[in-house]
């Protein structure tokens, strides 16, 4: 809720705890952390209730750089999460799968990135499936209890909680209902450290537990707050729901790594017959799958060395290779077309090889990729890729790993 509601809430509240007859919130009931966390669990809807839940789907509408648009949340239980969203007319999709933190934040670039430094703590304060009292121990996060105090004028019980990495967090506590009222945690803007303060408000029943249905979060200047609309639990949700999205560009390509059989056709002219020969290929993913990286011996014994990546920026491929016997970096570009594979040359590269008095340039195609298999042909040209002959075919086979 907006800062002035919130006083208002406040101060309606101690206006009627000084009335005649009013229940004071029972501070300091409990005097031990353990006893503390026992309400709290107990007030969220009790553990075994929790327990029969393994995954959130919360949608709504989020409110950030004073805008509002949809979102939707989805969560389990094996601290896998996925949030997806537009803050200020950009698209910022959220993902955690238990290994990877990622975000396709259009306010840095677009396309999927690994999630870094005070960005990463705070995710990793997000993915808890209740709050992180219920399994705390688990986890190996140490609790301290700081007792009986007052926030922003409202009494509360205050616990700290300091996770893996070191960091302290503190939460308050209603001392009447058990229920969280606020948090103050590391935060981040833009990547810089800064304060969080997180509020929670409006807890409403769902399958048995309690849920708040409105959370505000303040870092530095920044306001962000969700108004959550519905709420489903036990949705089925799959593992690529949360999975890193590949590269931008690189998700076509993604299904040629691996270990392939390679059956070679090869001729020095458009007349010459064909010679037939096999070899085995290596094909890595590098850089979060930004860049494939092929290895092989011809049947010459030249090693070579491949690779494919994008460019975003100007919304080409490039297929790079260089051997141990010429030491050229042959640099080619091209387009991934649906029906026609993906196409590259060095007719504008500067790459080209010269020989016999004539300049050569090579086109590349990649086509029929499918999961276990695909094809490519190499063509070559002596008028500046006017007229190309296939010079190379392979049929990529997949071995077993």
């Amino acid at each position: 809720m907006h800062r002035t509601f919130r006083t208002l809430m406040i101060a309606g509240a101690a206006a009627f705890a000084a009335m005649p007859g009013a229940l004071a919130p029972a501070v300091g009931a409990a005097t031990t952390a353990e006893d503390v966390i026992a309400r709290h669990v107990e007030a969220r809807g009790g553990a075994e209730k929790w327990k029969a839940i393994n995954s959130l789907r919360l949608t709504g509408s989020m409110t950030s750089w004073s805008r509002k648009a949809p979102f939707t949340l989805e969560k389990r239980r094996d601290s896998s999460y996925h949030l997806d969203s537009v803050q200020d007319g950009k698209k910022v999709e959220i993902g955690y799968d238990g290994k990877t933190a990622w975000w396709d934040n259009h306010f840095f670039q677009e396309g999927a990135q690994k999630i870094k430094g005070a960005d990463l703590a705070v995710l990793m304060r997000e993915v808890d499936f209740t709050t992180p009292f219920f399994d705390y121990k688990d986890k190996g996060y140490e609790v301290k209890l700081l007792g009986p105090q007052k926030f922003e004028g409202r009494d509360a019980i205050a616990l700290e909680l300091k996770r893996k990495d070191g960091l302290a967090e503190t939460w308050y506590l209603d001392p009447a209902t058990y229920l969280e009222i606020a948090r103050e945690s590391p935060g981040s803007d833009f990547g810089r450290p800064v304060p969080l303060h997180t509020f929670y408000d409006d807890f409403r029943v769902v399958s048995g537990v309690k849920i708040p249905f409105r959370v505000e979060s303040q870092w530095y200047t920044r306001e962000r707050v969700l108004d959550i609309e519905k709420v489903e639990t036990n949705v089925t949700l799959e593992d690529d729901r949360f999975a890193m999205p590949p590269p931008m560009g690189m998700g076509p390509l993604l299904k040629l790594v691996g270990s392939w059989k390679v059956a070679v056709s090869r001729r020095n002219q458009p007349s010459a017959p064909w010679q037939e020969s096999e070899r085995v290929s290596r094909i890595e993913a590098l850089m979060g799958g930004g860049l494939l990286q092929e290895r092989f011996t011809t049947a010459r014994g030249a090693e070579v060395l491949r690779s494919f990546t994008y460019d975003r920026f100007r919304k080409r491929y490039r297929m790079t290779e260089i051997d141990d016997s010429s030491t050229l970096l042959d640099v080619n570009e091209g387009e991934l077309d649906p029906q026609k594979g993906l196409v590259v040359s060095n007719v504008t590269t500067g790459t080209s090889s010269e020989g016999f008095g004539m300049v050569f340039h090579g086109r590349f195609t990649v086509t029929n990729i499918t999961a276990d298999s695909f094809n490519t042909q190499e063509e070559i040209s002596t008028d500046g890729g006017k007229e190309w002959f296939l010079a190379q075919k392979t049929v990529y086979t997949r071995k077993p790993e």
